[in-house]
């Protein structure tokens, strides 16, 4: 399900090669986990919103060459399209990277994404790890974690904590971020075409930028309401589709559980399972011949 790269990779940004651990691309954002040579330096100007954690301490310094060079515990930093970075480091460690276009980030939040916009921080150069750090880091190894797995959790599992790491990247006006979804949510035409789209997608990989713009609402919006609505995320209810699909094709047909994980729109069978028996307690097993209750 996921385009995952694990051969050793360079990345072209830095003086030094790093080592792609692993890399996955989507069309409007990109994640990238790394570990960096020994030493080096990097001079850059980002051309998408750029949210990256160290794991691991290094000795960095910020700028011309002439700065000084300081211990930096593991933090996170957000630059800004068109940021203009430079420094070098000393130390192998390894990072997480995710880089997210303007397009991305307008039909999430309703806005344009100009510098202004954007919460910027450099690592722990000149300060100490918060709460922040934690947050973005937290959320980067999420998808780290999801990702090695081969994406057992699906597409829009990845949209949403994006989604979330954007929001911390981010300077949102209260008005566009934290208004409720009006009573009710979404309305039935629109929570049918919601469900329509997600029905038309669940054997590939649902977007939730395409529903959102269906019904012509932000990304954030949308699964905020789509909660209100049936009390569940679009990825919840997404995953309550394909164990719903897959149950029923294990009771009715003579395919075999492999043949029904591919249909229901699962990675494969131990990935059925695994759902399976958090959604029902159960294999999938269990229901090839139990009557249906």
């Amino acid at each position: 399900m996921a385009d995952i790269v694990r051969p050793a990779d360079v990345w072209a940004d830095r003086d030094v090669p790093a080592e792609t651990l692993l890399h996955h691309a989507e069309p409007e954002w990109e994640f990238r986990e790394l570990v960096y040579g020994a030493g080096g330096s990097w001079d850059v100007v980002t051309p998408r919103l750029h949210i990256a954690s160290h794991l691991d301490p290094l000795r960095q310094r910020l700028g011309p060459a002439r700065a000084a060079f300081r211990t930096v515990a593991p933090s996170a930093a957000i630059s800004a399209p068109g940021d203009h970075l430079a420094g070098a480091w000393e130390g192998a460690g390894r990072g997480q990277h995710v880089t997210v276009s303007p397009g991305f980030v307008a039909a999430a939040f309703e806005r344009d994404m100009g510098a202004e916009t954007v919460l910027k921080r450099h690592f722990a150069y000149q300060r100490e790890p918060d709460t922040a750090d934690t947050i973005i880091q937290h959320l980067l190894n999420c998808l780290s974690v999801d990702l090695l797995a081969g994406n057992p959790s699906g597409s829009v599992f990845l949209q949403t904590i994006v989604l979330a790491i954007v929001h911390h990247a981010l300077r949102v006006p209260s008005t566009s971020v934290a208004v409720a979804p009006q009573p009710g949510g979404l309305s039935q035409r629109q929570l049918r075409i919601a469900m329509d789209l997600i029905n038309e997608q669940l054997l590939g990989r649902p977007s939730l930028a395409e529903m959102a713009a269906a019904l012509n609402v932000s990304t954030s919006y949308f699964c905020r309401a789509f909660r209100s609505s049936t009390g569940m995320s679009p990825h919840q209810y997404v995953i309550q589709q394909r164990v719903a699909l897959a149950r029923s094709l294990i009771e009715t047909s003579t395919l075999s559980l492999s043949e029904v994980a591919q249909a229901a729109g699962f990675k494969d069978h131990s990935q059925m399972t695994a759902t399976f028996r958090k959604a029902l307690g159960m294999p999938p097993s269990h229901f090839r011949h139990s009557p249906r209750r």
